[in-house]
């Protein structure tokens, strides 16, 4: 077998995704401000409209607090940090003992891999570690990348004071968006070239993820493989280019971050017959898949998220 080639690569362990393209409203609003800092391997992100400068700092702090105290948590990059020594127990009831800031994460990563099979599986550290993806710096067979930074984002809502004075409010991390308040557009990135594959409106409390194979990629005998690895096999998975899912407030940024991950593994027929089969649990999710097809690009979904799109770039077919 020849060798992969590290095409791509983030630092600590990010292991998603293409990031929406925040767009302009057409209608008549203040433009928005934009805070950004670097954290848990990827970018961070507030927007704002309205508010005062103080009142954005506020909320600027409360959310770096938290996403800080998560990564010295959850960091399969951090040889100390509570992932790290959790882990080393091997033992899946170790993970009961987290702490209670990050329990709730476990829960939802070991939760989402039962119920997919393993196609979504956090026990991939060693595979990632062969295939190049982590520079050897990478200490935890047990890794909540595809899950940790949707977590973070709902941590990081919570965290917020209920009365906040602004119009809208943004939370976002490496892609990973929740609205707190206020109407947003997103455009989902177009993986073969400039610009986006289509739009879609989120509302408060509403979330969004993407996941794509074209941030962080290997490539043997010049094919392309994704970092996302098909949990069942510990292979890169191939054919998808890019998965996005809305989720209700009910689900949140985590099961938006970990459901992309999942329904990139599955791909469409299978991702949509996962929904339908478990709609108790994620039902409630809409998806939309981007085959990786350059020639005769074309955009997969699942009805809800049909009749949620706007100005798409490729055709849309709906998968039932």
């Amino acid at each position: 077998m020849r060798p992969y080639r590290l095409i791509a690569s983030l630092a600590l362990g990010a292991l998603a995704v293409g990031v929406p393209i925040l767009l302009a409203r057409t209608n008549a609003r203040p433009a928005p401000r934009r805070v950004e800092w670097p954290v848990m391997g990827t970018v961070a992100g507030l927007t704002f409209r309205g508010g005062d400068a103080a009142a954005q700092d506020a909320v600027r702090e409360s959310v770096q607090r938290t996403y800080a105290q998560l990564e010295g948590l959850l960091s399969a990059w951090a040889p100390d940090s509570e992932l790290c020594r959790l882990a080393r127990a091997g033992d899946t009831n170790a993970f009961a003992q987290a702490s209670p800031a990050t329990r709730p994460c476990y829960q939802a990563a070991l939760a989402l891999a039962a119920a997919s099979g393993n196609a979504f599986n956090p026990r991939v550290g060693a595979r990632l570690r062969e295939l190049g993806f982590s520079h050897g710096q990478h200490f935890s067979d047990f890794d909540l990348g595809a899950i940790a930074k949707g977590f973070a984002v709902d941590a990081a809502c919570r965290a917020l004071p209920p009365d906040s004075p602004f119009a809208g409010l943004l939370v976002d991390l490496g892609g990973n968006l929740r609205v707190v308040r206020g109407d947003w557009r997103t455009g989902v990135r177009n993986p073969f070239g400039d610009g986006y594959a289509a739009v879609i409106t989120l509302t408060n409390g509403e979330s969004v993820a993407t996941s794509g194979n074209y941030e962080r990629f290997v490539e043997r005998d010049g094919v392309r493989y994704s970092h996302i690895l098909d949990g069942r096999t510990g292979e890169p998975v191939t054919g998808i280019a890019g998965v996005t899912v809305v989720t209700p407030p009910a689900l949140g940024a985590t099961l938006a971050d970990g459901l992309s991950t999942t329904l990139f593994v599955l791909g469409p027929k299978d991702g949509a017959r996962f929904l339908r089969e478990h709609a108790d649990d994620y039902g409630a999710a809409q998806a939309l898949w981007i085959p990786d097809t350059p020639a005769n690009p074309e955009i997969l979904t699942t009805p809800e998220m049909a009749a949620r799109l706007a100005d798409a770039a490729f055709p849309v077919r709906v998968v039932r």
